[in-house]
């Protein structure tokens, strides 16, 4: 080789390490946009926690990975933002809740462990049924976190589960859903007795096959909230809800408690417009749904039945029959009050046209209605619209549309198919600020139930007299 390719070939080499040492600096980077980029944003701990021996719990490791896209070093520091937090981090061999000044290499990464130490068997109770942290990552004042989520209490956890002709049954430990649960077309969920339904915050029930709950009286179905402390006890807006997708059919809700949610139970579309002869979407009986963010119950140009059931509370209706449709509603309450919620619109609406954006009626349903023996009742005047507009083809007959012997809070003039209502006197229920909606001696309600309805007993089961009580529940002295 000759001395003038050698030079030249050292000439290269000299050339291609000041270009590598360029773009790797071994100074630090200094600049306020010091982004890093993370394998993931979630760390989910999804182990159901349980005693390896009585005194030693099981743990479990998980890890992510930090990176520095930037030519040159960066200092992070990590901490978890719970004060009490049962997780732990462990950087580069320092373990805290607190780990300051990482040095992370141009272009390189490094590992962060995670570790949860938690004994759901050991007071269960002291324990939320999921439990959450975040780790703040700060790096020249940008500031990153990676959310952690753990299982807590010993349960039946179902992670964007699908199920199919699958029954739960378990009294003892509660199912706790994060994400969806999901029953697709041709499945069925069955639910039974004493179940307890826990769901993360914006976790929905989501069903295109077919739910049925078995509750009892003695022992119903409670759907809630993942939280468990006091102050969420009664708090809407925790989850989102009961979803009957267009294709579900065959649904029978008996016996449950639903609340503290964004939607109860809503009904998505059907072909009831064209195949009028068709079987409910949903049976709801002997049920409680309240502390709605939305709506409580609500259907969607759908057949519905609603039997000895509780609607209140509820941030915008208790009850909403969009675009037409069939519902059938005997002795129920639709009631929201003024403590929670502020409103302007009626809790209870039926109505059968789709309105666009410039208030034009682009559309006219068909519907019809029997509401009988009801009790609708808020802090409004008017607690009852009927968005209803007749065109043909829509059928208003007398024999399928009625609206007779209710208590309404409204300043209508009812007539004709709208019979033998008692309109704008008090209920008298015991405890509305407490969700006690037996109702009192001097109520408006007692013995103006029309008794062709032949609901036997009421919301607990109890034998109704002679004449019945509008409502859910009959007055025994």
């Amino acid at each position: 080789m000759t001395k003038n390719r050698i030079f030249s070939l050292l000439v290269l080499i000299v050339t291609v390490t000041a270009l590598i040492s360029c773009n790797n600096d071994d100074s630090f980077f200094t600049g306020a946009n010091a982004e890093l980029t993370f394998s993931q944003d979630t760390v989910f701990f999804d182990t159901v926690f349980t005693a390896a021996s009585p005194r030693i719990p099981m743990s479990v490791n998980k890890q992510f990975v930090v990176r520095n896209p930037h030519n040159k070093r960066v200092k992070s520091s990590l901490k978890l933002m719970s004060p009490k937090s049962v997780f732990r981090i462990n950087v580069d061999g320092e373990v805290g809740p607190i780990v300051s000044d990482i040095e992370i290499g141009p272009n390189d990464s490094i590992f962060v462990f995670v570790e949860l130490s938690v004994d759901p068997n050991n007071e269960p109770e002291s324990l939320p049924l999921i439990v959450r942290d975040s780790i703040e990552v700060e790096t020249n004042g940008s500031i990153d976190y990676v959310q952690l989520i753990a299982w807590g209490q010993d349960a039946h956890y179902m992670f964007r589960d699908t199920v199919c002709n699958v029954v739960l049954s378990d009294k003892m430990k509660p199912y706790v859903v994060y994400g969806y649960l999901y029953v697709p077309e041709n499945c069925t969920l069955t639910i039974e007795e004493g179940v307890r339904m826990h769901f993360a915050p914006q976790s929905w029930l989501y069903v295109e096959g077919t739910l049925i709950i078995n509750g009892t009286n003695e022992e119903r179905v409670l759907f809630q909230g993942d939280r468990l402390q006091p102050e969420y006890e009664e708090e809407a807006g925790q989850w989102g809800g009961i979803w009957l997708d267009y294709l579900s059919s065959g649904n029978r809700i008996n016996y449950a408690e639903i609340k503290n949610g964004t939607v109860g139970v809503y009904c998505d579309s059907s072909d009831i417009q064209s195949n009028p002869n068709l079987l409910p979407k949903v049976v709801v009986r002997n049920t409680e749904v309240r502390n709605m963010s939305f709506d409580g119950l609500s259907g969607k140009s759908v057949y519905l039945q609603a039997r000895n059931s509780v609607f209140s509370n509820c941030g915008r209706y208790t009850f909403l029959g969009l675009w037409g449709g069939r519902y059938d509603l005997k002795h129920c309450n639709f009631t929201t009050y003024g403590f929670d919620f502020s409103r302007r619109e009626p809790t209870f609406v039926l109505n059968n046209a789709k309105i666009n954006e410039f208030f034009q009626i682009e559309r006219v349903y068909d519907i019809k209605y029997d509401v009988q023996n009801c009790i609708i009742d808020g802090a409004l005047e008017e607690e009852v619209s009927f968005g209803l507009f007749r065109s043909a083809p829509v059928r208003f007959e007398v024999n399928d549309t009625l609206f007779q012997n209710n208590l309404v809070r409204t300043e209508w003039e009812f007539g004709g198919i709208h019979t033998d209502n008692v309109t704008s006197v008090s209920p008298s229920f015991i405890d509305i600020r407490n969700h006690d909606y037996h109702i009192e001696s001097n109520s408006g309600a007692i013995n103006i139930g029309n008794t062709a309805v032949g609901l036997a007993r009421d919301f607990e089961n109890r034998l109704r007299d002679a004449k019945p009580d509008a409502g859910a529940f009959e007055y025994l002295p």
